[in-house]
């Protein structure tokens, strides 16, 4: 990057924390809360200085325990309140957001004191257990890359959206509902500071994660969020795994729930299929792209979408022969197809939970639901029981899992919602997967499990540290997938 480059990158940053500031400002005037009066007689030296009393609160008040009004204690409010102070979160502003509709008392009882900061019980902080010498199989975590801002999502959602702007207006919508769900670690990271992504690459491979699956957006040529798979590969440091997961369908507002309105239309053609595998068959000759069998493992979201998906097929694999890779492995997840792979021309299926057939919904059952709630309740646990009885199918399947799901976060009172996971029960059905496939895979080239996901935060399913588990999730899957069998462990190098 050249200096000017550099300075416009910076200015730009700097540009952006100017405006959130200006937004928390606003939001913390706007809401009455705070005692500008109040605030100047008991700081006189903010008096004095003739400073902005919110824009001092905001950048020194909360660090100084100065509190914003005599109703409000900074303190008492992180004390009790451990996601927020985990966060990083200007208290003042999470009570006005979240915490005054969810019931959160702003202050102390008079004679009480609140006590340090604690952390929830079921908080399991980071272990200083290095990357396991063996693995059980191939776990692949699914990666959104949608944690930065780019020109199309300014467009449609708003300027400087990101998957965290669903993340943080999510609000419980039931007695004990977990909402928001905030990372803790991470924080609200932007994908465009590269020191992120290497954290997660080394958090990954701690717990015993064998790659990432990256989605991919391409439009006909048009590609949208590619910058997290680019930056991950030009990291020649690390040997986490990876592959891609074409969402081939067009770009509409389903989080919204207007689902005809498009976005950005996709379209399929015999010219776009090898341009498309152009493109992709780049990242295929990188040492760390997953195969099985030797062969490079292409993911595609929807292949019913291909006007004739074993032509398209077809087209690929010749491509990748003339170009020198040789064979490829194409699977799909059973999202919205579940037929035999074998009929798209494909080599395997992959499960994609929760998508895994139809659940009794519990709604009814929820005596606190917030009024005005039209989504619906399921309990998760059923897609552990599943998992205790696999039903088995006439073609290869990899197991899928995901550790919870909640899309509150995009679809609010619409949202989806899986109770009932924990990060035990998680692990359960993790080995079940892992059992399973050991039996029907005897090489563990081809011992491939897929997790949805690394970090879908807005359908919370995630695995990396929340607020309430911290590393819970990856210390059970550490646990599961390294631990001893009597066959004995195999090498986990492979990718």
């Amino acid at each position: 990057m050249h200096r000017s480059e550099f300075l416009i990158f910076v200015g730009s940053l700097a540009s952006r924390s100017r405006w959130k500031r200006f937004r928390l400002r606003q939001r913390i005037r706007a809401s009455g809360l705070f005692d500008v009066s109040w605030y100047l007689r008991q700081n006189p030296d903010v008096a004095r200085s003739g400073k902005d009393p919110i824009l001092h609160y905001i950048r020194h008040g909360v660090a100084e325990s100065r509190n914003p009004s005599p109703n409000f204690d900074n303190e008492y409010y992180l004390a009790k309140n451990p996601d927020v102070a985990v966060a990083s979160m200007n208290p003042l502003d999470h009570y006005i957001r979240f915490g005054k509709i969810e019931g959160r008392s702003p202050r102390r009882a008079p004679g009480t004191n609140a006590g340090p900061i604690q952390r929830p019980g079921t908080y399991v902080p980071r272990s200083s257990e290095r990357r396991p010498a063996a693995l059980k199989a191939r776990l692949i975590a699914f990666y959104l890359p949608q944690f930065h801002p780019v020109p199309e999502n300014d467009a449609f959602w708003g300027k400087g959206f990101t998957e965290w702007t669903s993340v943080t207006r999510a609000v419980p919508l039931f007695d004990g509902h977990y909402q928001p769900r905030l990372p803790s670690d991470l924080g609200f990271y932007d994908l465009r500071v590269k020191d992120i992504q290497k954290e997660q690459i080394e958090i990954a491979m701690q717990y015993g994660i064998s790659g990432f699956c990256f989605h991919f957006y391409w439009f006909n040529g048009k590609r949208v969020l590619e910058m997290p798979i680019t930056q991950f590969v030009e990291n020649d440091a690390h040997e986490l795994g990876f592959c891609i997961n074409w969402a081939n369908e067009p770009w509409s507002r389903r989080w919204d729930g207007r689902e005809q309105e498009v976005l950005i239309a996709q379209s399929h053609s015999p010219e776009d299929d090898l341009a498309f595998i152009e493109h992709a068959s780049r990242y295929f000759r990188d040492r760390r792209y997953i195969r099985i069998g030797g062969k490079p493992l292409l993911m595609i979201y929807r292949p019913g979408l291909f006007p004739s998906a074993a032509e398209t097929a077809q087209r690929w694999r010749a491509y990748c022969r003339e170009a020198g890779i040789g064979e490829i492995f194409l699977a799909y997840p059973q999202s919205f197809d579940m037929d035999d792979p074998a009929a798209f021309g494909f080599d395997a299926a992959v499960e994609f939970p929760p998508n895994l057939g139809s659940f009794r919904e519990i709604s009814a059952s929820i005596p606190t639901l917030k009024s005005g709630f039209r989504g619906r309740i399921y309990d998760w646990t059923e897609l552990l029981n599943r998992s205790r009885a696999y039903p088995q199918v006439p073609y290869t399947l990899f197991r899928g899992l995901c550790p919870s799901w909640d899309n509150t976060a995009r679809r609010m009172e619409a949202g989806y919602i899986l109770m009932n996971a924990s990060p035990s029960r998680y692990a359960e059905w993790l080995a079940n997967a892992v059992v399973d496939t050991c039996d029907r895979f005897a090489d563990f080239d081809s011992r491939l499990i897929f997790v949805n996901a690394w970090n879908e935060w807005a359908e919370g399913a995630y695995l990396e540290p929340d607020a309430r588990f911290g590393y819970a999730y990856l210390q059970e899957t550490r646990d599961v997938l390294s631990a001893p069998s009597a066959a004995g462990n195999l090498p986990s190098g492979a990718s």
